[in-house]
């Protein structure tokens, strides 16, 4: 979202919208694609929360690494829409 609003995109604050920006900031502009993995985390949250639906398997250094790549790719984002002083 930090990557959306800094390029002025307008996301509402719902996960399906959220997943859709996350899929349109790896479309153009490169960054990693981690559509996929915010549908994973939406449902271990729902499955811890509400017990409603399985929770996916994740391995947490995948899972670190994965963050970890998107946070750096996001840096670059902001800090690149960011007015020169």
């Amino acid at each position: 979202m930090a990557a959306a609003k800094s390029l002025g995109w307008k996301v509402k604050p719902m996960h399906r919208e959220k997943a859709e920006a996350a899929e349109r900031l790896s479309r153009e502009l490169g960054l990693p694609d981690i559509y996929d993995l915010l549908w994973d985390l939406n449902a271990a949250r729902k499955a811890a929360a509400y017990g409603d639906v399985s929770s996916p398997t994740f391995n947490a250094e995948d899972l670190a690494r994965k963050i970890e790549t998107y946070v750096e790719a996001v840096e670059v984002v902001v800090g690149k829409s960011k007015p020169n002083k």
